[in-house]
């Protein structure tokens, strides 16, 4: 079964390989859609967050005096330490064994000096017309800019919708912390 899903995803793969020099099309766009867009997704993403953080204060409100979940939530983060740790340990590994290989070492040498040798591409110059740079000089113009691009219906612009959601972030975080370590004594006594 899985030999047929894999020669099944390899002629898919080769079929797509064969057929798209004929579909290939340049990618056009706006510098401030993509701004835009990354604006979007990065104000969801908060406003994800704050909500996790609000389920996880009604489920405290509403459990019973026997499930305590902040002080539970400790559990959770000893658990993350400790796949950290080990995750740790295999990377360390990895890259031990990197460190001695001379084609390997090379290889990183010669990504860091192709990307060393691209930086104007890739990071852009400071005037921002290109790369990275280009993109974050986009959001700043994008950022207060209503008639353009306005974040909702409303006429909001991203500017205040990020202010807005990190205003709740802050909030939201504060109130988790002091939750979960109002139980730290409890978990760890």
């Amino acid at each position: 079964m899985k030999r047929g899903l894999m020669a099944g995803f390899l002629a898919l793969v080769v079929l797509a390989a064969g057929i798209t020099p004929v579909m290939a099309k340049a990618f056009t766009g706006e510098a401030n859609d993509l701004a835009a867009a990354l604006l979007k997704n990065t104000i969801s993403n908060l406003e994800i967050s704050n909500e996790f953080l609000d389920i996880l204060n009604n489920a405290s409100a509403n459990m019973s005096a026997t499930e305590p979940l902040f002080q539970n939530l400790w559990g959770v983060v000893y658990g993350a330490l400790v796949v950290s740790a080990w995750n740790n340990q295999i990377t360390g590994m990895v890259l031990d064994n990197i460190s001695s290989n001379s084609t390997l070492t090379v290889k990183i040498g010669l990504a860091f000096s192709y990307l060393g040798s691209n930086s104007s591409t890739v990071f852009g110059p400071m005037n921002a017309s290109g790369g990275i740079a280009m993109l974050l000089k986009n959001q700043t113009d994008v950022l207060p800019d209503a008639t353009n691009y306005p974040y909702d219906a409303s006429g909001k612009t991203y500017l205040e919708a990020y202010a807005d959601v990190l205003t709740d972030t802050i909030m939201h975080n504060v109130i988790f912390m002091i939750k979960l370590f109002n139980e730290f004594t409890n978990a760890w006594s």
